[in-house]
C-alpha cells in the first residue's frame, strides 16, 4: 500500500512550468491530473524533465482568482503514462495556504456545478 503525506485531489488546473537552462528559460503550459500540498502530476503527454532542473509553478487561477501568486519551486519525480509527477520543493506557510485555497475553490465549484439543473424549452 503507498503511504503518502498529502491527500491528492484530482483536479484540472492550468499551470506554466518554468524550466531554467545556461542559455535562458523554456515554458510549458499545461495542466494537473491531480494536485496535493505536496506535488502534482502534470498532463504532459510525452514531454519529460531533466532529473536535476529547477521548476518554476504558475497557477493561472490564482491569477484569474485575483491570489497572490508565491514563488513555487518543484522538481521532477517521475514520468508516468500521460505526463510527470513533480514535488513542491520550495513550500513555505503562505504557498500551501494559497494552495489549500485553490483545491478548495475547485471543490467548491464542482460541487455546485453538480447541483445545478437546466431546462429547456
Amino acid at each position: 500500500m503507498e503511504k503518502r503525506t498529502w491527500k491528492r485531489d484530482s483536479i484540472a488546473l492550468d499551470v506554466e512550468i518554468r524550466m531554467w537552462r545556461r542559455d535562458g528559460e523554456d515554458i510549458l503550459n499545461c495542466k494537473t491530473l491531480d494536485i496535493c500540498l505536496g506535488g502534482a502530476e502534470l498532463l504532459t503527454y510525452e514531454l519529460t524533465f531533466p532529473k536535476h532542473r529547477v521548476l518554476e509553478v504558475h497557477f493561472s487561477q490564482m491569477r484569474d482568482l485575483g491570489m497572490r501568486q508565491p514563488r513555487i519551486l518543484a522538481k521532477y519525480i517521475r514520468k508516468t503514462r500521460d505526463g510527470v509527477v513533480i514535488q513542491f520543493t520550495k513550500a513555505n506557510n503562505e504557498t500551501l495556504k494559497v494552495l489549500q485555497k485553490l483545491i478548495l475553490k475547485d471543490k467548491v465549484f464542482k460541487a455546485k456545478s453538480r447541483h445545478l439543473s437546466y431546462s429547456t424549452g
